[in-house]
C-alpha cells in the first residue's frame, strides 16, 4: 500500500511536470515573432508546417534575430495563392552543432 502512494505521488508529479512544459500551440502558433513555436530541428518546422498547411508550396526559408534569438522563417504559398509566414524559435539548437 505504501508503494502505491509513492507510485500514484509520482504519476501526478509527472502530469503536472509535463503541463507546466507543454507549449500552447493556440498561443504559439507561429503567425509572428511573439508566437513563435519552440522546436527542437528543422524536421520539427517541417512537420508542424505540414500539419497546419496542407498543400502548401515552399517559397522561402530565412533566419532573423530578435532579442539576440534565432527564428527561422518559413514562407509558404497555399493552394488559394495566399503566402503564409511561420516563425520558429530556434534557440534550442541553433548555434549547437
Amino acid at each position: 500500500m505504501k508503494n502505491l502512494k509513492y507510485v500514484i505521488l509520482l504519476l501526478l508529479s509527472l502530469t503536472f511536470i509535463n503541463c507546466s512544459t507543454t507549449q500552447n500551440l493556440t498561443l504559439n502558433d507561429g503567425s509572428s515573432i511573439e508566437k513563435a513555436i519552440k522546436v527542437g530541428s528543422v524536421d520539427q518546422e517541417y512537420k508542424i508546417v505540414r500539419e497546419k498547411c496542407i498543400d502548401c508550396k515552399l517559397k522561402s526559408q530565412s533566419l532573423r534575430f530578435n532579442n539576440n534569438k534565432p527564428f527561422d522563417v518559413l514562407t509558404f504559398i497555399k493552394p488559394n495563392g495566399e503566402e503564409v509566414n511561420y516563425y520558429f524559435d530556434i534557440s534550442k539548437f541553433y548555434g549547437k552543432f
